[in-house]
């Protein structure tokens, strides 16, 4: 009966060595995925950091790029606007030639008129 008893004991040691075994393998294994999902994560938030960082400097380049090209449209504006005022005032002064041609004109004719 002791035999029996002390067969009974290592046959339920030996289960739960078994079932120990099985349990910490699975865990290990758990363990093993959950690291390498982490890393998995770390690898991808690093390419991330590293693409945002690659496009914030593209943006501040574009940023550059827009004001510069800003203050030429703001040069090429005020020089348009120069012109403009240049040609008007030559408009006004052409007018002015072409009235006093007019009026030289009449002038002429009635100082011809009285010569003859």
């Amino acid at each position: 009966m002791k035999k029996i008893l002390e067969n009974k004991n290592l046959l339920i040691l030996a289960a739960v060595s078994i079932g120990c075994l099985v349990i910490s393998l699975v865990s290990s294994q758990k363990f093993q995925r959950t690291r390498d999902d982490l890393n998995q994560e770390r690898y991808n938030r690093m390419v991330a950091e590293e693409m945002m960082e690659k496009m914030k400097s593209k943006v501040r380049i574009l940023e550059a790029d827009v004001k510069k090209f800003q203050a030429e449209a703001e040069k090429a504006n005020a020089l348009l606007q120069r012109k403009e005022g240049a040609v008007a005032e030559l408009k006004l002064e052409l007018e002015k030639t072409e009235r006093l041609n007019q009026v030289l004109q009449e002038q002429l004719k009635s100082a011809l008129v009285q010569q003859k």
